[in-house]
């Protein structure tokens, strides 16, 4: 195909770069564009790779598997999960948001004692019970104890932790633990495992410590009157440490008049060689103190007037073999004490046995081998500490206008009790 310059129209040979006539180029060329510096164009991608980098790391921050937390406290550890920060602390029922860190017991060598290790859930701002939000967060809460290798005895953990409605409905959880006065300074271990992983252990420690017994007895010592009694007590409650363990053992014969404790007594009376017991005319009354241990009443007859209360017990108290007779009450719990009587016989009392306390504490389920008979009532039950089911084997109900007036609805067993 025949071709032109462009430039001055003459003839060009095929495939020729310039015109032979006027020598200038046929082809046109492209404006050349800027140039892009070297060190700009590093930059560049450095920016984009460091972009990359970003997203990356992001994306695996967002996506990192979660690194489970241990946390260790002595009393009480704080614990935080999403907005909400959550108390976990072994405490007292009386103040669930005091941490009761360190608990001192004493008690007799050979003899086995209960207590009961009370773990709580507070949300930490109000204090408030918060165990049923926290509960779906945990997998599993174990104790353990940690024992004093220097002791002749071990604590030991009676049963597994678990939420105990009837005795302590205010805790989450409650590990009853078995000691001798032998067991030393145990340590007792909340472990909690959440199902994040998280680790929470709350630590508990124990000093027991072996009890100190003090014993007086009647032909020792001035006890043959209400009135010597009485001093003899205020006596030993200025002298004696209240954690001491006081006996009393009476004469044979009869008091007349009332007694106020003011710290823990165990009252023994004595049968003389014609078979007369001890015998109380009057009421014996707990009042402010210091208590440690329960008050026990063996084998004493108390008789009243038709007005007066046998045993009126602000603090704890267990009569055993003991009869009642004439009162407008026989024995009063009142306050936030706990009672127990076994193998006790209640005779013409207005009413026998009458439970009106409140609190969060019970001693022992058995009101065994009791009598209820001639009584207007029985038994009165207007108001009674935790749903702890009271049992009544071997106790028999005879005669009585009521045998047994639960006015309170709390649990009770009576499937091996005696109605006559």
């Amino acid at each position: 195909m025949e071709q032109k310059c462009p430039h001055c129209g003459a003839d060009l040979p095929e495939n020729a770069a310039f015109c032979p006539h006027c020598a200038k180029d046929i082809h046109g060329r492209k404006k050349p564009g800027r140039p892009v510096p070297l060190q700009k164009k590093l930059l560049l991608g450095l920016l984009g790779l460091a972009v990359v980098i970003a997203v990356g790391a992001g994306f695996r921050y967002f996506n990192r598997p979660y690194v489970p937390q241990e946390f260790d406290g002595v009393g009480e550890v704080y614990y935080e999960s999403g907005d909400k920060t959550y108390q976990l602390l072994v405490a007292w029922p009386n103040d669930r948001t005091a941490p009761a860190a360190d608990i001192y017991h004493q008690g007799a060598p050979d003899e086995q004692y209960r207590w009961p290790s009370r773990w709580y859930v507070n949300d930490a701002l109000t204090g408030t019970d918060a165990w049923g939000e926290f509960e779906p967060l945990v997998k599993q809460v174990t104790v353990e104890v940690v024992q004093d290798e220097n002791a002749a005895d071990e604590l030991i953990i009676a049963g597994e932790p678990s939420h105990q409605e009837d005795y302590s409905p205010d805790a989450a959880m409650v590990s009853t633990l078995d000691f001798t006065g032998n067991s030393g300074e145990p340590q007792v271990v909340w472990t909690v495992q959440m199902k994040n992983g998280d680790l929470i252990r709350v630590r508990q420690n124990l000093h027991i410590t072996p009890v100190i017994t003090h014993e007086y007895h009647w032909q020792d010592y001035p006890m043959n009157t209400a009135e010597e009694v009485q001093a003899l007590l205020d006596q030993i409650a200025a002298e004696v440490p209240p954690t001491d363990q006081v006996l009393l053992y009476l004469t044979p014969g009869t008091y007349e008049g009332d007694l106020v404790f003011h710290r823990s007594y165990d009252l023994y009376g004595s049968t003389d060689e014609d078979g007369a017991r001890t015998v109380w005319k009057g009421s014996i009354s707990m009042e402010d103190g210091h208590y440690g241990w329960i008050n026990y009443f063996y084998d004493i007859d108390f008789v009243g007037d038709g007005a007066n209360t046998g045993i009126r017990a602000k603090e704890k108290a267990w009569p055993v073999g003991c009869t009642f007779t004439g009162y407008q009450t026989g024995v009063l719990v009142r306050g936030q004490a706990w009672v127990n009587v076994t193998e006790c016989t209640f005779t013409g009392n207005e009413v026998g046995f009458h439970f009106n306390s409140t609190g969060q504490s019970a001693s022992d389920t058995r009101y065994f081998d009791n009598t209820f008979t001639g009584n207007g009532t029985g038994i009165l039950l207007e108001s009674v500490p935790t749903d702890i089911t009271m049992v009544f084997d071997g106790t028999v109900f005879s005669n009585n206008g009521t045998d047994l007036d639960n006015r309170c609805d709390h649990p009770i067993d009576t499937t091996n009790a005696v109605f006559q």
